[in-house]
């Protein structure tokens, strides 16, 4: 169980609830946002190869990927200070990672961590991500894409929580069968929110052409299907769609 979130009061199916009425964690998920000028871009995507390679071997890391803001669309525009990179780690627990050595600090990134809400993830021998012969040699040139993120953020009106959480715990759970997929998890933002954004929705693709085919897929139409009726929305303002491309990525034997 997280360290940072408290027993579970209740059981819903098979999924546990805390004392606060909210979804308990499978995951504890550090990120760093990173506002890079282009011309430092190649030189600062090469500085975290060895921090991978720390990472790989730290107990208790799941799964790692450093990703690099690609498109966006969907609600309002991005501002100008928005970060271009954020390194994305995945731990069994909070303590697992206090207990890493490796140094995130450089280049003055700004953390956001989670609660890693209902995982889902293909091993790497099926998603084949990781890609296992990755050679880098030019440090010249950008490190070769791996993987396609598309997140949706959200934010939600307090007291709105649970709502929101049954929402994503009713959800048909075959997206693990549509090619290209790679992992999923809802992203349940700790501390305050200096975004705005209390929720992430965020899935690792193999391609953005895996990503598009599922957007054109009966999956998508299921689960993006209203069934609310009267019911207030959830949401403070309108989600936001960012997608990422994804290098350096480090994955543990099952996916996540």
């Amino acid at each position: 169980m997280v360290d940072s979130i408290a027993p579970p009061a209740e059981t819903t199916g098979h999924r546990s609830i805390q004392s606060n009425g909210l979804y308990s964690a499978d995951r504890y998920v550090s990120t760093v946002r990173f506002l890079i000028p282009k011309d430092e871009q190649v030189a600062f995507e090469h500085t975290w190869t060895a921090r991978a390679d720390q990472l790989a071997q730290s107990p208790g890391m799941r799964y790692f990927q450093m990703t690099k803001r690609a498109a966006d669309f969907m609600g309002p525009p991005l501002p100008d200070d928005e970060f271009n990179y954020q390194s994305f780690c995945v731990w069994d627990s909070s303590a697992a990672a206090e207990k890493c050595g490796v140094d995130f600090s450089e280049n003055a990134g700004r953390a956001a961590n989670y609660d890693g809400l209902f995982a889902l993830a293909l091993p790497p021998s099926v998603s084949g991500v990781p890609a296992s012969d990755r050679a880098i040699s030019d440090k010249t040139a950008r490190l070769p894409r791996e993987a396609f993120v598309a997140s949706n953020r959200f934010g939600i009106k307090p007291g709105f929580e649970r709502d929101f959480e049954d929402m994503w715990a009713a959800r048909d759970s075959s997206l693990a069968d549509l090619p290209g997929f790679v992992n999923f998890q809802l992203l349940r933002r700790l501390g305050d929110a200096d975004d705005g954004n209390t929720y992430v929705s965020y899935t690792t693709w193999e391609s953005v052409q895996a990503f598009n085919n599922w957007r054109n897929s009966d999956n998508f139409k299921r689960s993006h299907s209203s069934n609310r009726g009267d019911k207030e929305s959830p949401y403070a303002k309108m989600p936001k769609v960012v997608t990422f491309q994804t290098f350096l990525v480090v994955s543990a034997d099952d996916g996540m």
